[in-house]
């Protein structure tokens, strides 16, 4: 991992986050469109896989491991002590992801407008900006 890869996944984890604002702002007006609904489902499910990412490499820089599932990066990361991980319900996350993209025929449209409604992914960014940060510091000693 180097300083580009980091910098890029800030650039992409800005455009999320502007996409999912907007998305937020919406929702204070007026419900989502068919369209902007589906752009929500899209911009959650690549915002969680980007974190599921950001675990992996952090726990590999940790110890030179990097798990096979998901749940488990961030398994190893509160185990490291990762404050950050405790703050953020990781199982329901995943298990959004995964209907996301394996199960969509059967999401349930109000877990996800209330998401975008509440803001409830804010802490994602919280924990992929503390994750690219220590990333920094570990690469970059």
């Amino acid at each position: 991992m180097d300083d580009t890869y980091i910098f890029s996944l800030r650039e992409h984890l800005a455009g999320l986050k502007s996409e999912l604002q907007g998305l937020t702002e919406i929702t204070e007006e007026r419900v989502l469109s068919r369209y902007e609904y589906r752009a929500s489902e899209r911009t959650l499910q690549v915002l969680i896989e980007a974190c599921i990412g950001i675990a992996k490499h952090w726990c590999y820089a940790l110890n030179k491991v990097a798990p096979a599932d998901a749940y488990s990066a961030f398994e190893k990361l509160s185990q490291q002590g990762v404050e950050s991980v405790n703050e953020v319900p990781w199982r329901k996350i995943i298990g959004m992801r995964n209907a996301l993209v394996h199960d969509y025929l059967n999401i349930e449209p109000e877990i996800i407008r209330a998401v975008i409604k509440k803001a409830t992914y804010s802490a994602l960014f919280d924990f992929a900006e503390s994750g690219l940060n220590q990333l920094e510091k570990i690469f970059n000693r």
